[in-house]
């Protein structure tokens, strides 16, 4: 699929955000809650927790109000170990967002040095098997011991992510102390470790207050509790902590006269005190701001000025902060807070009950706040809460949309889904919802038609309202057509996209600059596909630059990849190698090695490494492009990976299973699958096995004249190939010599030069075989390449090279870099290499002139002659001078 934009968050201050990085959000979600009012000290709770942690495990499991927060909190303040703290929340439910969470804490605590692997992860892999791998590799080189604690684990259900954090228990390297806090059990398998002695629990019996702790609980409220008052008051609230504090806070009030029998200690009675206690007694100004504050995960000044259309918003978060232990600060400023969120439960329930009727604005305000600062699944989420369905397709139009092309994909689905299916039909925006749900699940043939409809309810709107639509629709279509192959609609589509764009529909212009990219990207790659190849470069390299200057970095791994494939099929196989590379390096640094769009770029390496006859590494990176095409399979990378595990089987001389994956190649094709390139990229192929399997006369089969066109320089090597294998010389040089003024890859020109070198040499044309040969492998050594001498070797190349290596037309450590038949290519003769004037002798030597005669038609002395035939008689291991003659016709050099 295209390339895509890489984040949709972005700072309070307009900066951009994602899931590792030192941001607002992440700075509350991996701080350590503070908590402001004094608490009773626990000594005897911190040696417990002291002693859990030793374990690989600890349990911490409690209600609400337990106090486990608290409690570890406290106890990181002693900790000798490292300690990374993450808060968790509901929209943790997501594998990669997960783990970049995790990231990020660790990082926070200064312990991943510069070689550790998840130091680089901005993101991480949508593969399971890579993140546990990236993971597992970058704990085990933690410094020490590092304890990661993860604040209330029970809002985690989604089953990928509790089995990968069961998976990472069972193989928990040990440098991490992993603790656990949360209401319920975690739903992870351990009863292994269990029976092994590797968990240690905290439960609500641990975490009860004991008599001593809980009189001096009590004091703290001004109180002189009597033996009777604690007994009493631990028995109702089982020594529950949030209990506990409500009670003392209930017997102090009242100037300290209410009695401890009128405290209720079962749950529904703490709701009740928490609506009183909490919101009873305050200014209406403060209840309503606590009410309407309610629907928001974290906030800050700037989000609860929007919900509550205040000014006071950072003025009411500290005072609630300081009155309040239901209300916490993250981090050391006062920036970001949260509700406990039992209080939060209350007051939500409290506002459903008091003010039904505003629920809906409050989660609109927060949605057009999100969308202000750029972080638009929260938008989209409150947008759905409040029922708001027109802002919704307003938001998925101008904002969201490229997210369906992202890592935020899972994300932004989850979010539709919730929309009521009739409301995905009630406007022209909101069916833009259903065709992307739509494209999420496959369903190409379905969206055509769909879109035109939406086109249709669109076609008297203003254009700014119509465009940002219209971008949207084309960046759609484009991806359906890439999914099925048909290339000359991806050219017809992205050329309209682009003029649109040019009128830049989006007032920032940022949107527009990431569109651009996008369909530059998909231009190029479907210019490339049907055989512009100049065009296709041109627009490919015009994507990777606008995508790297945008930030879109997904299309910049694209279109570098696809460059890498245009310049191993066209051009140089070395500037392929370092495309591929960088593509590669930049979809590593992200943990994004096996996303749909660095398949391209993974597939180009296996062709360069095969070419370089480094099958191992060549298996590495087509394994790797195999696992990232089946996340988001595109028909043209499928005919790619097929031609590139055919030509994987050539090069392991398993030749009819290569002729399988290129029929397999040309099967369960879409009717509309157009990518001429690519198919004349598999007949090449086919005479290459044609070729390997002893049967020249079928190349011209599958690769058959053009009436009024030559045939490229590739096609006219293996034409050239089947005739010199059928023993036709002349007409392998009349094929190679049809028009040599047409530039070819440096692959081609390699094996152009080796069979050049070839006919010349069987033609007796002994010089200039061994000038050509000597050119192709200035080339090949230039640009890596290895295979044509292997794929070419036989007895006749191999004393070319013999000859070359004695006239010293190339240095003997290049020709050695070659191998032929699976041996050097100059084994055969030890001897050193001719100078100019040893091979000036050896020419006369065949002649009936004496030494003497020699020497006056060079015009040297007699002796230097002399010393000259010596030379020459050593290194051709002959002892006279009718053995070298002889030696020197056998190996080509006369």
């Amino acid at each position: 699929m295209p390339g895509v934009v890489t984040s949709s968050h972005d700072g309070a201050d307009g900066s951009p955000m994602d899931p590792v990085s030192s941001t607002p959000l992440i700075v509350a979600k991996t701080a350590q809650p503070v908590m402001v009012r004094g608490g009773v000290d626990r000594p005897r709770l911190l040696r417990l927790l002291d002693r859990t942690v030793r374990k690989p495990l600890t349990v911490v499991r409690a209600g609400a109000g337990w106090g486990k927060t608290v409690l570890v909190s406290a106890w990181t303040r002693t900790s000798a170990a490292p300690v990374a703290w993450l808060s968790l929340d509901t929209y943790d439910n997501d594998p990669q967002t997960f783990w970049s969470y995790v990231v990020a804490a660790l990082r926070g605590t200064g312990v991943l040095t510069a070689d550790n692997p998840m130091v680089e992860m901005r993101s991480v892999p949508r593969d399971e098997r890579e993140r546990s791998q990236r993971m597992l590799a970058g704990i085990g080189r933690l410094p020490g011991t590092t304890v990661l604690v993860l604040d209330d684990f029970h809002v985690i259900d989604d089953r990928q992510v509790l089995g990968e954090v069961g998976a990472l228990l069972r193989h928990l390297p040990a440098s991490l102390r992993l603790v656990l806090i949360g209401r319920t059990e975690p739903a992870l398998p351990l009863d292994r470790l269990q029976a092994a002695d590797r968990v240690g629990e905290i439960r609500a019996d641990d975490l009860a207050f004991t008599a001593d702790e809980a009189t001096a609980l009590l004091r703290d409220h001004g109180l002189a509790p009597t033996a009777e008052d604690v007994t009493t008051l631990l028995h109702r609230t089982d020594g529950w902590a949030t209990g506990l504090r409500l009670g003392a806070s209930f017997l102090a009030g009242d100037g300290g006269r209410r009695s401890i029998a009128d405290f209720a200690g079962d749950i529904r009675g703490v709701d009740g005190y928490l609506t009183d206690e909490v919101l009873a007694g305050r200014l209406p100004r403060q209840r309503r701001f606590l009410l309407e504050t309610s629907v928001a995960e974290q906030m800050c000044a700037g989000l609860v000025n929007a919900i509550t259309t205040g000014a006071d918003g950072q003025r009411m978060l500290e005072d609630l902060e300081l009155d309040s232990d239901f209300v916490v600060r993250l981090g050391p400023k006062p920036v970001w807070f949260r509700y406990h969120h039992l209080l939060r439960d209350v007051l939500r329930h409290r506002l459903h009950l008091e003010m039904p009727s505003v629920v809906p604005a409050l989660h609109r305000r927060a949605a057009r706040w999100y969308a202000e600062h750029n972080w638009v699944i929260e938008a989209l989420s409150h947008a759905v809460r409040g029922e708001d369905w027109r802002y919704v397709g307003h938001l998925v139009t101008t904002q969201a949309g490229p997210l369906i092309l992202s890592t935020q994909r899972a994300a932004l689905v989850r979010i539709l889904r919730q929309v009521p299916r009739q409301q995905l039909a009630s406007t022209p925006e909101l069916m833009v919802c259903d065709a992307l749900l739509l494209f999420h699940i496959g369903d190409y043939e379905a969206i055509p038609a769909r879109v035109a409809r939406i086109r249709e309810l669109l076609r008297d709107r203003p254009a700014a309202s119509r465009d940002p639509a219209e971008v949207l629709l084309m960046a759609l279509q484009v991806g359906a057509d890439r999914a099925i192959g048909d290339m000359p609609a991806v050219i017809e589509v992205e050329t309209e996209q682009l003029a649109l764009l040019a009128r830049s529909p989006y007032p920032d212009g940022t949107a527009a600059a990431q569109y651009r990219a996008i369909a530059l990207n998909s231009k190029g790659l479907a210019l490339m596909w049907t055989g512009d190849v100049a065009r296709g470069a041109r627009d490919l390299r015009a994507a990777s630059a606008a995508a790297e200057a945008v930030g879109v970095e997904l299309a910049q791994i694209n279109a570098t990849g696809h460059l890498a494939l245009l310049e191993m099929m066209h051009g140089s196989a070395a500037e392929a190698a370092r495309l591929a590379g960088s593509a590669r390096e930049l979809a590593e640094r992200r943990a994004w090695r096996y996303t749909v769009q660095a398949v391209a770029a993974h597939f180009a390496q296996a062709l360069v490494s095969l070419e370089s006859r480094d099958l191992a590494a060549a298996q590495e990176a087509l394994h790797q492009g195999i696992r990232a095409h089946e996340s988001d399979p595109e028909a043209a990378q499928r005919v790619v990976m097929l031609g590139v595990q055919a030509r994987m089987a050539l090069a392991r001389d398993q030749p009819h299973q290569a002729r399988s994956h290129l029929a397999q190649a040309r099967r369960d094709r879409n009717p509309r699958m157009s990518v001429p390139a690519l198919d004349s990229w598999l007949a090449l192929l086919d005479a290459d096995v044609d070729l390997a399997t002893g049967q020249p006369e079928r190349v011209e089969q599958h690769l058959p004249d053009t009436p009024g066109e030559l045939p490229g320089p590739a096609q006219r090597v293996r034409l050239a190939r089947a005739a010199y294998a059928q023993g036709r010389p002349r007409r392998a040089e009349q094929v190679l010599a049809a028009d040599p003024g047409t530039p070819g890859s440096a692959v081609a020109t390699v094996e152009a030069g080796i069979v050049s070198a070839l006919v010349a040499d069987s033609r007796g044309h002994a010089t200039q075989a061994v000038d050509l040969l000597a050119d192709a492998v200035r080339l090949a050594v230039d640009e890596g390449i290895r295979r044509p001498f292997v794929t070419l070797g036989g007895s006749r190349l191999t004393a070319l090279f013999d000859r070359m290596r004695l006239l010293g037309s190339v240095t003997a450590s290049i020709i050695d870099t070659l191998s032929v038949g699976g041996r050097p290519a100059t084994a055969a003769l030890a001897g050193e290499s001719l100078s100019d004037r040893e091979a000036e002798v050896l020419r006369y030597l065949p002649t009936m002139l004496t030494a003497a005669q020699i020497a006056v038609e060079l015009g040297v002395s007699v002796n230097t002659v002399r010393a000259h035939m010596r030379s020459i008689y050593r290194k051709l291991q002959a002892e006279r001078r009718i053995d070298a003659v002889a030696r020197a016709r056998d190996i080509g050099l006369l």
